[in-house]
């Protein structure tokens, strides 16, 4: 117990309480757990012998290979990427399968090494004797989340569990404990996101009791897993945006192309987001009747169904990389309509427009190219994220209007006539229940509940007053669920807010950019590039050792895009993916020494880092010239 003194005092000074439900039974040989307030037993008696022992020796034996645990894999299994789509980093990842399949007697079932557990959850000790059991024959956890609701179950495990020990066969900074409570669920998140790679693929589970608060727990440690599994990007995808990026900045010296948002103030007006969720059928009366007292920021394909019901936005947002964009935005139509778009977005999507105006989106490479003084964060995955953000920042009032985060039972995932068409209601097979902000049941799979959290996110951060949620879709943490009946929109000067809003628009490049390097970070990014490559050279022998090694790849790789963005967020989403595929292939290979394909991978890999380097040097070219 003296352990968690200087770990954590609270717990400790808890600890030293008497148990007042569960406690340690021991008479002679008989060992169990007693509930002390009806005198029963947790674990089975079988014919006058108590099977606490016995039950935890199973629960120790071979956990990889058990039935009473769960294997997860995060709906992600070997596979090829395309590479029509993304060529530099399918080409990459594509060879190391080839290579682990043909050269090195790859297998369709994983192989880890003995006494080697990846990322093991756990709910409930009832004793956790098993724990002690499983740190006494060797096991050494990669990561550890364990979760205990009750104070005098985990006490009653300080008999059994050496935690000091657990801790040592636990790797740095990846043992989370958390007794009666998830008192912060961003430690949650940060659990996986620590070890991206590493903690996104196999996750071993242990239930030991039923509960609804660790039904809840469970709930969201799934919710966080699945999330870590998208939103990874490319780097065929970054330079999309890089080169769309370029072009809509234009080749003059000090205009910009078009006028970008540049250190916004917030405007008297209350600013309505509106999203193509199933919701926003029900709400267009609303839009419609107060069209005069807010500003309307329409979002992708909302543009048709507020089109369809007469309704004129203020501003559509864009910030689609895809080539076909011009001609959604001519079938909504746009027409008259004020675009504001993503510097990522298509060029001659941006053209067709009468006005124009672009913001810095955060969470693309493309988007830190010259240090902007404003970029907007929290503007992904959807571009109802990116209509959220300006919201938020652009007004303390923030409407939400169809932006449901998930699939609302008995609808359709959109909006009636927009550009998907017809549409069934079913719920997908991956999706899973949340929150609803109304009265329907509400489902959302790890894309919804990645583009709610990043909402919350915007909220806690940009902190606008009020934000009231219109739809019957999912709940977003830090909003108000508000029908439309009951409040009114105060009468305002509609067009002044919006000049307001458009004076914060900026053509300057040297008042917008802080930094316009002349040849296009070229040199960083060849840097960065060996960085990598020498944190890949030295030798990894076993699987263990490269779990380890794609940590440190990984976190190389975050530090770049925090203190460079624009270099580290164009490699990040390609290095993820080629170190999540090293890492599945070496799990197919049946044995431990993996040192050969290692070094193969390793060839490869710095192979393609350069290709790519070569790729920007000619795209950049035209940049370098300015």
């Amino acid at each position: 117990m003296s352990f968690f003194a200087s770990l954590n005092p609270k717990l400790f000074e808890e600890l030293k309480n008497p148990p007042t439900q569960y406690n340690l039974y021991l008479e002679g040989e008989n060992l169990n757990i007693i509930d002390i307030c009806n005198h029963s037993f947790v674990y089975p008696i079988i014919n006058g012998h108590h099977q606490m022992i016995e039950q935890n020796i199973q629960l120790a034996q071979n956990p990889l290979n058990n039935q009473l645990y769960t294997l997860h894999t995060n709906h992600l299994a070997l596979q090829k990427l395309d590479e029509q789509k993304i060529p530099y980093t399918a080409k990459i990842c594509n060879e190391m399968i080839d290579i682990m399949m043909q050269e090195y007697g790859g297998q369709n079932r994983f192989h880890l090494p003995q006494h080697f557990l990846p990322n093991m959850t756990l709910f409930g000790l009832l004793g956790g004797m098993f724990l002690e059991f499983l740190l006494e024959e060797g096991y050494f956890f990669h990561s550890l989340l364990l979760f205990e609701q009750e104070l005098d179950l985990f006490r009653i495990s300080l008999y059994f569990v050496n935690y000091p020990k657990l801790f040592e066969q636990v790797s740095e900074h990846s043992c989370y404990i958390f007794v009666k409570d998830l008192l912060h669920k961003e430690l949650v998140q940060n659990y996986f996101t620590h070890k991206k790679i590493t903690n996104n693929f196999l996750r071993l589970e242990l239930q030991l009791y039923d509960s609804p608060k660790i039904d809840r727990v469970r709930e969201h440690i799934a919710e966080s897993y699945a999330i870590n599994a998208r939103g990874w990007g490319s780097f065929d995808d970054e330079m999309i945006g890089v080169k769309n990026t370029f072009a809509n900045l234009g080749n003059d010296a000090h205009r910009l192309k078009y006028p970008i948002l540049h250190q916004p103030k917030r405007v008297n007006i209350p600013v309505c987001v509106v999203g193509n969720g199933a919701s926003l059928d029900a709400l267009l009366p609303f839009i419609k009747a107060n069209l005069d007292n807010m500003i309307v920021l329409s979002c992708g394909t909302a543009l048709k169904p507020l089109k369809n019901a007469g309704i004129e936005p203020d501003f559509h947002i864009e910030i689609e990389r895809i080539d076909y964009l011009k001609d959604v935005l001519e079938s909504a139509p746009l027409g008259d309509t004020t675009l504001l778009c993503g510097n990522m977005v298509q060029p001659n999507a941006i053209e067709i427009s009468k006005e124009a105006y672009i913001f810095m989106r955060g969470g693309s490479a493309s988007s830190y190219f010259g240090k902007p003084s404003s970029v907007i964060e929290f503007a992904a995955p959807y571009v109802g994220n990116a209509g959220f953000a300006l919201a938020c920042l652009l007004s303390e009032e923030v409407i939400v209007c169809g932006l449901d985060c998930g699939y609302i039972k008995g609808k359709t995932k959109h909006a009636k006539g927009s550009f998907y068409g017809e549409e069934d209601s079913e719920i997908p097979k991956n999706a899973y229940k949340v929150q609803g902000n109304g009265d329907y049941e509400v489902y959302a799979d790890a894309l919804f509940s990645l583009s709610s959290a990043m909402m919350s996110r915007a909220i806690n951060v940009f902190k606008p007053h009020l934000v009231i949620n219109l739809g019957d879709g999912a709940y977003i943490q830090g909003s108000k669920a508000v029908k439309p009946s009951a409040f009114d929109l105060r009468e305002v000067d509609k067009q002044k807010f919006v000049k307001e809003l458009k004076s914060c628009m900026n053509a300057d490049k040297e008042s917008v950019f802080a930094y316009y390097p002349k040849d296009a970070y070229l040199s960083e990014i060849l840097a960065f590039k060996e960085q990598i490559i020498r944190a890949l050279s030295s030798p990894v022998g076993g699987k263990r050792a490269l779990f380890e090694r794609i940590d440190l790849i990984h976190k190389i790789s975050l530090k770049q895009s925090s203190q460079n963005p624009f270099v580290g967020v164009l490699f990040e989403g390609s290095i993820s993916h080629i170190l999540h595929s090293l890492m599945v292939c070496a799990l197919h290979i049946p044995r431990d020494d993996i040192s050969g394909f290692y070094q193969r991978c390793v060839e490869c890999i710095m192979l393609g880092l350069n290709q790519m380097t070569m790729n920007y040097r000619m795209v950049s070219f035209s940049v370098q010239q300015l």
